[in-house]
């Protein structure tokens, strides 16, 4: 009897462990972004159509407004319930990171939903994530009065495509040289690198977030070192069916020759990676590329006034406004009227500014505008700058000078794009 009684303990002391253990295993996953701001992960999901999670709120089943979204491919949807307190809500991103920590890959909310007072559910499409591994980490990072701040803990991702029969491919050797006509560039480094840059906010420097791509590269134009072309942006993909793009960035120290970074780069365990580097011209545009508006009256206005134009937001006259327009190489480009103001960055700074609109958007068929000069009625170099652009809307400032008219040369020309297949290194 005793030892059916102590077998009968035994059992029960075991199946507690058990349903302790599979409990902990299917615990939700709670993130405190900040004071105000909770994160809990709902679910993970891969295919072409998302329904959004039920979720039981304020004793109730609650259904949502959205019911569903499709994507054209199979997609990775991380589903995530924020709840917040009081007013103050603050932005937030995550960061895809594989376990190794050895990058990370930002990504925003792309869809969200109402579950109630101070919830919202949130469908987060992963476009980029270490497909070959079996886990993954999300961790996020937010910003508000106090900054920005990188979580500590992230929500730990099954992967739903690991043992997938990804391709690999074969990396060239470095260095490496590709053309694109008569210009040619040679890729002598690539490389997983700490950003040069602080961030701030506290990141440690050996924070996936931190991490950058360090590229070195010589170029070359009809066999000469070219230094009127500069790289700009860069695609890097993998075989697994990543890809992301970036801008690039030049860092000089101490007068030294210029290193380039940039960010996303993708995780280095690949074989090879893809990069496909666009160049764009900085001087030397051919005559068939400029476009050149003389003794255009500079008039009156507000930034508000600047940014209408660009945006085309709350101006119902945008048309109307335009004062010169034209043809450049098939993009049809307007001039709005180029504006005096003071700029509303707190520290009362006169400027003057111009905003052009093309059509197409140049950037889709490879090609750039650049502000190639802005001088005032006597010919002085006002050292114009770009300060916005997108959607075939660019916009110029300068610093404010006293002058009633003002003269604007501008390049429409293409890129010139090289790729190559090289292993990451790190360092």
């Amino acid at each position: 009897m005793k030892k059916i009684i102590l077998w009968s303990i035994v059992g029960i002391l075991i199946l507690g462990i058990c349903i302790a253990g599979i409990w902990w295993l299917r615990r939700p996953q709670v993130i405190q972004l900040d004071k105000n701001t909770t994160l809990t992960l709902l679910g993970v999901e891969y295919g072409k159509h998302h329904k959004y999670p039920k979720i039981t709120t304020t004793g109730r089943r609650y259904n949502g407004q959205a019911a569903s979204f499709d994507t054209t491919n199979d997609t990775l949807v991380v589903w995530i319930l924020q709840e917040t307190k009081g007013q103050n809500r603050y932005g937030w991103q995550a960061l895809v990171c594989d376990t190794a920590e050895t990058a990370a890959i930002q990504s925003w909310g792309s869809h969200w939903d109402s579950a109630g007072a101070g919830k919202q559910i949130v469908g987060m499409q992963l476009d980029a994530f270490p497909r070959r591994d079996n886990k993954f980490i999300l961790r996020f990072q937010s910003w508000g009065p106090g900054g920005q701040r990188v979580t500590k803990d992230g929500f730990t991702i099954s992967n739903p495509v690991h043992g997938k029969n990804f391709p690999k491919w074969t990396a060239d050797a470095l260095p490496n040289t590709q053309s694109d006509g008569d210009l040619s560039v040679t890729l002598n480094k690539l490389a997983i690198a700490p950003s040069p840059w602080n961030r701030g906010g506290g990141v440690p420097k050996d924070d996936p977030a931190n991490k950058n791509v360090q590229v070195d590269f010589d170029v070359q134009q009809n066999g000469h070192a070219a230094t009127n072309w500069n790289a700009v942006s860069v695609e890097t993909s993998d075989a697994t069916g990543n890809d992301v793009r970036g801008w690039i960035n030049n860092f000089r120290q101490n007068g030294n020759t210029p290193s380039y970074f940039y960010q996303p780069g993708l995780w280095p365990n690949e074989s090879a990676w893809k990069v496909r580097l666009e160049f764009s011209r900085e001087a030397g545009f051919n005559d068939d590329e400029l476009l050149t508006f003389t003794n255009i009256p500079v008039k009156p206005g507000s930034e508000n006034d600047l940014n209408n134009y660009w945006s085309g937001g709350g101006n119902q006259n945008r048309q109307k406004a335009v004062f010169a327009e034209t043809n450049l190489n098939d993009v049809h480009v307007k001039l709005f009227p180029p504006l005096q103001y003071t700029s509303q960055n707190g520290r009362s700074q006169k400027e003057i500014g111009f905003v052009l609109h093309t059509d197409p958007d140049p950037e889709t068929s490879g090609m750039r505008v650049s502000l190639v000069g802005m001088t005032d009625e006597q010919g002085r170099d006002m050292a114009g700058q770009l300060w916005s652009w997108g959607g075939g809307d660019y916009q110029f400032r300068a610093n404010y000078r006293n002058t009633q008219n003002i003269n604007i040369t501008v390049a429409v020309h293409k890129s010139r794009f090289v790729e190559f297949l090289a292993k990451p290194t790190k360092q």
